[in-house]
């Protein structure tokens, strides 16, 4: 029973029922999500649903290992497990600097020592065609351990590789009060198929109708100018499946939860394992027996020009736009990252 992982599910359901906005509910869950962060029972539950999922360990690599908890009209619960570079570098980015729209993010560091987050405002175009976009530095700090960060609507963030290990339980909801179609989206018939189906109704122009989130202008990279922005999102192209297990099996072994590798073996046994069993059977004998399992980011996770930047790059972007929007040294929160 995964006792833990509906506890959290039920207070968080009761904050939001109870909170007369999503903003107000983030800001009372604040608690809720630190208390787990310190609960390795609740991070064994989480990967012991993960390992007994069907197609879990059949998935093709992705920088980020996720581990989906809950969803229900009023938000999702995921685990973000953050593999860290080859080479053990800090000051890379994980990924564009983006915004979520008008997603509302409430994030704790649950294991690991964490990563720099450095968050902006809303970007605002420089040009008449809107191609470069200028931003203010709002802060830039180490998402401890325990720590929970908070993004509101718009404001554009980026995560930077963490020295290892690093995992984040992440809280998302709509800014907007939940409505039918929140609802209608937790039906077991759409399930697994929200991609296509915004995608019909995007093509008979339901968009609007539908309150349909279409990406576009989510995304921005630091060059000479300020800050580029991506029309559409370009999203990382997956990797192997043997990269994507190895990387579950460092997170299990690299937490102290060996005592998983019986949920995977009965998961091989019903049937749960296919593409990936293969290299699942070989590593389970290392998590049986104590042998390292490293995590693995596969070719072009770690060196996309438009998602892969340093520090530096958006320090000197920073520098370009900032003063163009007005911004002082006494807005600027930039903290010292200490290991």
């Amino acid at each position: 029973m995964l006792k833990r992982l509906l506890e959290v599910e039920r207070e968080l359901v009761a904050v939001f029922r109870s909170s007369e906005t999503k903003l107000r509910a983030n800001e009372r869950a604040r608690p809720l999500l630190e208390q787990a962060s310190r609960d390795p029972a609740f991070l064994s539950e989480v990967l012991e649903k993960y390992l007994a999922t069907a197609g879990s360990l059949d998935k093709q690599n992705y920088p980020v290992v996720a581990m989906d908890i809950a969803v229900n009209p009023y938000f999702g619960l995921v685990v973000n497990c953050w593999i860290p570079l080859p080479s053990r570098e800090t000051h890379i980015s994980t990924k564009a600097i983006h915004h979520h729209g008008d997603m509302l993010l409430s994030t704790a560091t649950i294991f690991g020592p964490g990563y720099e987050h450095w968050m902006f405002s809303t970007p605002s175009p420089l040009d008449e065609g809107k191609a470069v976009y200028a931003m203010k530095l709002l802060e830039a700090e180490r998402h401890r351990l325990h720590h929970v960060a908070f993004v509101d609507a718009w404001i554009a963030h980026t995560p930077l590789y963490p020295e290892s290990l690093s995992i984040t339980l992440a809280l998302w909801s709509s800014k907007q009060p939940v409505t039918w179609r929140d609802r209608l989206k937790r039906v077991p018939l759409f399930k697994g198929r929200e991609e296509q189906l915004r995608s019909v109704g995007v093509r008979l122009g339901l968009r609007k109708q539908l309150a349909l989130k279409v990406v576009e202008n989510y995304d921005y990279y630091p060059t000479e100018r300020g800050f580029n922005v991506m029309r559409e999102r370009k999203e990382f192209e997956r990797g192997p499946n043997e990269d994507h297990v190895r990387s579950v099996f460092h997170v299990v072994q690299a937490t102290g939860n060996e005592h998983l590798a019986r949920v995977v073996r009965r998961a091989i046994g019903e049937g749960k394992v296919t593409r990936g069993r293969p290299i699942a059977e070989r590593l389970l004998i290392d998590l049986e027996r104590g042998r390292a399992i490293e995590g693995k980011l596969s070719v072009g996770h770690y060196d996309v020009p438009y998602a892969n930047f340093t520090r530096d790059d958006i320090r000197r972007a920073l520098a370009i736009t900032e003063p163009r929007i007005g911004c002082t040294d006494g807005g600027i929160l930039e903290r010292q990252f200490a290991s």
